[in-house]
């Protein structure tokens, strides 16, 4: 399947791949287990960040029914109060309208789910099928050669901090 719908290319596993993407192959002198760390390292860090962001939606999501109850109850107070036009008002403008147009606030999540976290699913599955398993080990060399010499397999200096390191990695 397809990321994101953009009829790319497929590699092994199902992730898709633009065959007119040049990827720079790396030198005769690379340590392929340092960069592979790396490789795991950015994995693991790009997955927690997208993990992340998939906790913020549902948090909005959270925040959005709060919000929605509250109102009903507002609603339920101006009437209560001789106020009919305002609460009509609040109904219409506010609680039967979506923040997004015509979406509520569960579809964008399946949709984010869907089309867009799935792809990193499959990435999280397929990179580390594709490139051999990397030892923790290897990871925690790679992390502190980070961090004690920046630069070197590609780091771009101590940028791992915070980092969880999937446990399957750790070791």
């Amino acid at each position: 399947m397809p990321l994101h719908g953009k009829g790319l290319g497929e590699v092994p596993g199902g992730m898709a791949c633009d065959p007119a993407y040049e990827v720079p192959i790396c030198s005769a002198g690379t340590d392929r287990t340092a960069l592979r760390a790396e490789i795991a390292l950015k994995l693991a860090e790009v997955l927690q960040t997208v993990r992340e962001a998939r906790a913020y939606l549902l948090a909005v999501r959270r925040l959005i029914e709060h919000s929605d109850d509250a109102l009903e109850d507002l609603v339920g107070l101006l009437a209560a109060d001789g106020r009919r036009d305002l609460a009509a008002c609040v109904q219409l403008e506010v609680i039967e309208e979506n923040f997004v147009a015509e979406r509520w606030v569960t579809r964008l999540i399946e949709e984010f789910d869907r089309n867009y976290y799935a792809a990193f699913q499959r990435m999280e599955e397929n990179i580390p099928a594709e490139l051999g398993q990397v030892s923790g080990a290897e990871v925690l060399e790679a992390v502190l050669r980070s961090v004690v010499d920046p630069g070197t397999s590609g780091s771009a200096g101590g940028d791992h901090a915070g980092v969880q390191i999937p446990d399957d990695l750790a070791g």
